[in-house]
C-alpha cells in the first residue's frame, strides 16, 4: 500500500488520535513525560497523551491562535502546534523551545490536509512528526495519519496495520451516496438531510450537533486499523479539485460575512492555504445569523473546539467565542 501525498514516511490509522498515541510512542515517551499543547483544543487529544503515561501541559494562544508562550516545563517530550482551521502556524518559536528541551516537534495537522506555508511548504511537512485526520476534509469513513519527516526517526515506526473491513456505518453510506448525487446533480439534498437527522438528534438528546463526551478527554476509541474503503478513497482523490471548491467558498463567504460585521480569526485567505473552514468569532445572535447565510450555500457552523475540563471553567472569551463554517 503505497499512498503518495507528503515526502514523510505514513502510517494510517482510524483517528487522527490513534496516529498521536503512535507519535508518542515512537518517541519512546515515558510516564510522567510532558507534552505540551495548546489549551485552545478538543478535549479528546487529550486521551492518546494519557494512554501513553504522558502529562499534557497547556499553552495559550492570543486571538489569532498564535502562542503566548511557551512553559518551561520539565521533561517536555514533545511540543504540538496545531494548524488551525488549514491556516499555517508559524513553527518558529515551537522549534526555538524544542531545541532549548530536546523535544520533538509535532504538527497538528488535523484541518489543514493540502494546505501549503507562505513558502510553499506543505503543512504536515515542516515537523518532526505530523498527525492528520483525512476524515475532517474527505468523505471517507474514518481516516488518521502519521508522517515521519526526520529521516533518522523512521525506522522506529511499525509496520502498518492492516485495514479492517468492517461494516460501514449507515450513516456514512447515507453520507457518500447523497454526496454522489449533489455532485452530479447540484441539487443541495446533503443539507436537507442534514437538517432532518438534527432534528431527530435534537429531540433525543437536547443537541442538534454532536458533542464530544467527557470521557472522550480520557479514553482513547479501540479498533486503531483504517478501514480499507477510507485507503481506497484517499488514494483516488483530486487535490485540485478539493482546493479550488475550499478557497472558492472562503472568499464567498468572506465576501458575505463581513457585510454582517463578523471577525474573521484570520481574515484574507493567503495563497496556498487550503482551508477547513471560514473561522470567527461571534455572540450567539452573530452566530444564529452566520449560521443562516451558511445554510443557504449548504455549509454547516458551529461552535470550536470542545474544550479540555482542565480549560473551560477560565477560557478566556475568544476561546468560548470560536465558530468555524465547515467548507
Amino acid at each position: 500500500m503505497e499512498l503518495k501525498w507528503t515526502t514523510g514516511e505514513v502510517r494510517y490509522f482510524r483517528l487522527g488520535r490513534h496516529a498521536l498515541l503512535a507519535a508518542l510512542k515512537l518517541l519512546e515517551t515515558k510516564q510522567g513525560d510532558a507534552v505540551l499543547v495548546p489549551a485552545f483544543i478538543c478535549r479528546d487529544l487529550l486521551a492518546p497523551i494519557y494512554a501513553a503515561g504522558a502529562i499534557p501541559v497547556f499553552y495559550d494562544v492570543d486571538r489569532r491562535l498564535r502562542p503566548v508562550a511557551l512553559p518551561e516545563a520539565q521533561n517536555v517530550r514533545a511540543v504540538l502546534a496545531v494548524n488551525y482551521f488549514g491556516f499555517p502556524q508559524e513553527l518558529a518559536p515551537f522549534r526555538a523551545y524544542c531545541a532549548r528541551h530536546n523535544a520533538a516537534l509535532i504538527e497538528d495537522n488535523a484541518h489543514g490536509f493540502l494546505s501549503r506555508d507562505a513558502a510553499g511548504a506543505l503543512l504536515g511537512e515542516r515537523g518532526d512528526l505530523s498527525i492528520f485526520s483525512l476524515r475532517k476534509t474527505l468523505v471517507i469513513p474514518d481516516g488518521g495519519a502519521l508522517a515521519v519527516n526526520k529521516p533518522e526517526w523512521r525506522s522506529r515506526l511499525e509496520v502498518q496495520l492492516p485495514c479492517s473491513s468492517r461494516a460501514l456505518p449507515l450513516g456514512y453510506r447515507a453520507r457518500y451516496a447523497l454526496s454522489q448525487i449533489q455532485r452530479r446533480t447540484g441539487i443541495n439534498i446533503l443539507l436537507l438531510s442534514q437538517k432532518m437527522v438534527r432534528l431527530v438528534r435534537r429531540f433525543r438528546t437536547g443537541e442538534a450537533l454532536p458533542v464530544s463526551a467527557p470521557e472522550s478527554e480520557s479514553q482513547l476509541p479501540a479498533n486503531p486499523e483504517p478501514h480499507c474503503r477510507s485507503l481506497e478513497l484517499i488514494a483516488k482523490f483530486e487535490a485540485a479539485a478539493e482546493v479550488t471548491r475550499r478557497r472558492t467558498l472562503y472568499k464567498r463567504l468572506h465576501h458575505l460575512l463581513a457585510k454582517e460585521g463578523v471577525e474573521p480569526i484570520f481574515g484574507d485567505l493567503s495563497d496556498g492555504v487550503a482551508p477547513y473552514g471560514y473561522p470567527f468569532y461571534a455572540d450567539r445572535n452573530k452566530a444564529d445569523k452566520v449560521k443562516n447565510i451558511a445554510a443557504g450555500l449548504g455549509l454547516d457552523c458551529v461552535k470550536w473546539p470542545d474544550l479540555p475540563a482542565a480549560v473551560e471553567p477560565l477560557a478566556p472569551e475568544h476561546y468560548q467565542s470560536a465558530r468555524v463554517v465547515i467548507i
